[in-house]
């Protein structure tokens, strides 16, 4: 036993020069008997989704970070394992959409391997959809990488393409799908590009190459990609990472001094294991973490719901995930300097939105934010769009909430409501109360001219008799100038 212990820390030792002084690469717990490689991280970088070669089949395991060490939970059971080829899985942030690569899949395929979709549902990977013939072709489509949008993918393909080897390609996703696959041209040389990876501030970009140049065999080569998808300010990670030997599929954790990467350098177990990497030699800008868990108001069980987070200064949709459905869990990437609304749904409750500033100076990147939605029943309450002082006009930011109001009512089509208005404690009682009831019908009057009939509606107005905020700061007031919903009927 003291034998094999000093032989262990003669192998980690090795490690250690062959990496580089500063940075500790040291093999994590997950790595089995056959190869493990592509490790799909989550946003918090506390679960993963990794590759395992056994005896020629590749299969997709989950793993956890329990107390600091990385352990494996399972292998995925369901349809996503149901290829002859399965592996090199990517998710959104929630956790709740992974795209994989698979060869002989159970769902009929394009070409020899290709990308596939699935979505988690009560605890189960289950929806496999193949996705297209925009993204996919005839040849060999693997190694995908989604931005934390889940707007944009990346992935690896032997197509015919303007660059000799295997090229990295990219699509955008479209109210119509997936768009025509397009050569990241950047990035692209004749020799063999693959394993690319964008981090979840959507700009620090690694991919590995075995272009000339290098250490030897595949090298992981790090670089910066702006909205237009050009790549810049190239980088061979040097012998801190790269061997004499294959290195590939290298992630970056968001917030984090810690990657992860695969290499077949020589060890005590199979040709390619999974590595951390600490620090990690390219850091990614920090990201803004919005996360929190939806539950039921009444008895605080956890709810599965559909939400969506809207930048309210130029209305565009963000990002739309998913809590999940036996947590109630649920975690998004925002950028700093900019007003958001987030909104919850979920089918026989009644929808549940906010407005949020996250200011460009925010020092704190963990933002938590637990939603609790209530059932559709009488007398049932939310809040629901909120005012500038002395104004009863409806504000541009409020429209994506009014279009959830208006989606709540058609598809609850018996239900009727009052619209009750409110201010804050500045002015006189009698204005007040007129000022309120005008905000109401402000409400009421989009409702009318979006088709939900007027006998469906009251207004009531309140002025500054029920505050929601007893004081006298500007915050406290703002959310006093408001309007809340209010079930009458179902």
């Amino acid at each position: 036993m003291k034998n094999l212990s000093i032989y262990i820390a003669l192998v980690l030792a090795s490690f250690s020069l062959a990496f580089g002084q500063n940075v500790i690469v040291s093999p994590i717990g997950v790595n089995t008997d056959g190869d493990d490689f592509s490790s799909g991280i989550t946003l918090r970088a506390n679960e993963m989704y990794f590759t395992a070669d056994k005896s020629g089949e590749q299969i997709i395991y989950h793993a956890k970070l329990k107390n600091g060490k990385w352990e494996i939970v399972k292998k995925i059971d369901s349809d996503v394992n149901s290829g002859d080829q399965n592996g090199s899985a990517t998710l959104t942030p929630d956790g709740q959409y992974m795209i994989f690569a698979s060869y002989e899949h159970n769902v009929d395929g394009l070409g020899r391997t290709d990308l596939y979709s699935a979505r988690k549902v009560d605890g189960s990977w289950t929806d496999v959809q193949n996705l297209g013939m925009a993204v996919n072709s005839k040849y060999w489509d693997s190694q995908p990488s989604l931005t934390s949008d889940g707007r944009t993918l990346y992935f690896v393909s032997d197509r015919p393409a303007s660059s000799g080897g295997t090229n990295i390609f990219y699509s955008e996703r479209t109210r119509e799908g997936w768009s025509k696959a397009k050569e990241l041209t950047s990035v692209n040389t004749d020799s063999d590009e693959m394993s690319p990876f964008i981090a979840a501030d959507n700009k620090t970009f690694t991919y590995s190459s075995n272009k000339s140049g290098g250490e030897g065999g595949f090298d992981i080569y790090f670089a910066k990609i702006n909205s237009s998808k050009n790549a810049f300010d190239f980088k061979n990670a040097g012998a801190a990472i790269n061997t004499e030997y294959d290195e590939h599929f290298y992630v970056v954790a968001a917030n984090s001094e810690t990657a992860f990467f695969s290499t077949n350098k020589p060890s005590e177990k199979a040709n390619f294991n999974i590595y951390s990497a600490v620090p990690n030699p390219h850091v990614a800008e920090d990201v803004v973490f919005v996360h929190g868990t939806v539950s039921d108001i009444d008895d605080n069980t956890p709810l599965g719901s559909d939400i969506t987070i809207t930048d309210l200064t130029n209305g565009q949709v963000v990002a739309n995930l998913r809590s999940d459905d036996i947590t109630g869990e649920y975690s998004s990437v925002l950028t700093a300097g900019r007003n958001y609304s987030i909104t919850a749904e979920k089918e026989g409750y009644l929808f549940y939105s906010e407005n949020f500033n996250i200011s460009s100076s925010i020092t704190n990147k963990d933002i938590t934010k637990d939603i609790t939605l209530s059932k559709i029943a009488k007398g049932k309450t939310r809040l629901l769009i909120f005012f500038d002082f002395d104004k009863s006009t409806l504000q541009n930011e409020s429209k994506p909430e009014l279009a959830r109001l208006t989606k709540f009512m058609n598809d609850n089509p018996n239900v009727k409501i009052e619209l009750h208005g409110h201010t804050d404690d500045r002015g006189a009682d009698d204005y007040n109360k007129n000022l309120s009831l005008e905000r109401a019908k402000a409400v009421s009057t989009y409702l009318s001219n979006n088709g939900i009939q007027s006998g469906r509606i009251g207004t009531k107005g309140f002025g500054k008799s029920q505050p929601l905020i007893v004081d006298t700061t500007e915050e406290a007031r703002a959310k006093n100038r408001r309007v809340e919903l209010v079930i009458v009927s179902i």
